[in-house]
């Protein structure tokens, strides 16, 4: 849940400050062509950082996805062995 909220915060900062960036250049003193180039611009360097987030975000899933799995297994295990020690100890056939 927590990383939940750290992926809808990050993603509310990311929003917010394109908005504002373009708020700025839109209030800016400069020809329309200048403006647009800074906003192409200004787009590109967010285009980066959100494919670079996401990228993280995506590796660190693979990472969680890998230990929840070995985990799983582990317990699995654990479960049959003692399963499998319950019906020996209690002289239930297998």
């Amino acid at each position: 849940m927590s990383e939940n909220r750290n992926c809808s915060l990050l993603s509310g900062l990311l929003i917010g400050g394109l908005v504002g960036v373009i708020a700025g250049l839109a209030y800016a003193p400069k020809s329309g062509k200048e403006t647009r180039e800074d906003l192409s611009g200004k787009a590109k360097d967010m285009a980066c950082r959100l494919q670079g987030e996401y990228d993280g975000a995506l590796e660190k899933g693979k990472i969680a996805y890998d230990k929840l799995l070995v985990r799983l297994r582990e317990l699995e295990a654990k479960a049959e062995r003692k399963a499998k020690d319950l019906r020996g100890g209690s002289g239930v056939p297998a």
